[in-house]
């Protein structure tokens, strides 16, 4: 599945950068959705963060900065403020 992911968003790349970002966003989203919205809500999008930088292998406070901030820079992008984020949301 990595490999997919990957010759996707590599061909979206190759159009423009939008269709990349946006492509990016719809498989962080598919890949991420555990009840299926569409959408990220907040465990989800701290499951992704878990993944990213696991707790349980990379700890102190470095570690705990680095999920903070990502985690922030996710939820910088909830323009409606609805405490989910949509692709479109994502792909901004």
């Amino acid at each position: 599945m990595a490999a997919g992911l990957l010759a996707l968003l590599t061909g979206a790349c190759a159009l423009n950068a939008q269709t990349g970002l946006a492509v990016g966003a719809g498989v962080t989203v598919a890949v991420n959705d555990r009840d299926g919205d569409g959408m990220l809500d907040a465990a989800e999008v701290q499951a992704l963060v878990a993944k990213v930088f696991p707790p349980e292998k990379l700890t102190g406070g470095f570690w705990d900065g680095m999920r903070a901030s990502l985690t922030a820079a996710y939820w910088a992008r909830d323009l409606d403020q609805d405490d989910k984020l949509s692709v479109a949301e994502l792909a901004r």
